[in-house]
């Protein structure tokens, strides 16, 4: 993994754990607490959207042969891990941790 990689990581998380630390004290009024949830909402969404088109990508390159017989092996147990997972939503009504 790339150092530069791990250090803004590092950063981004002592960050928000300062500013985090700093608002439960009351350091922050209102207007600025709320213009960094807003940044950070936006931050971890766009994270979240840049990993979808990863994985959608991935998955149709599965579905559609590319990767050979080790992308068909990924389907089925992505396939049995739903399975899984809604007969566990039915059974127990509720998400098992």
């Amino acid at each position: 993994m790339d150092l530069t990689i791990l250090i803004y990581l590092g950063a981004l998380l002592s960050s928000v754990s300062l500013v985090g630390y700093a608002n439960s004290a009351g350091a922050f009024s209102g207007a600025l607490s709320r213009t960094v949830a807003g940044g950070a909402a936006s931050f971890t969404s766009t994270v979240f959207l840049v990993g979808y088109t990863n994985l959608d990508s991935f998955l149709n390159a599965c579905i559609s042969g590319s990767l050979g017989i080790s992308g068909y092996v990924f389907i089925g147990g992505l396939a049995a891990l739903l399975i899984t997972w809604v007969s566990n939503l039915i059974e127990y009504r509720s998400a098992i941790m």
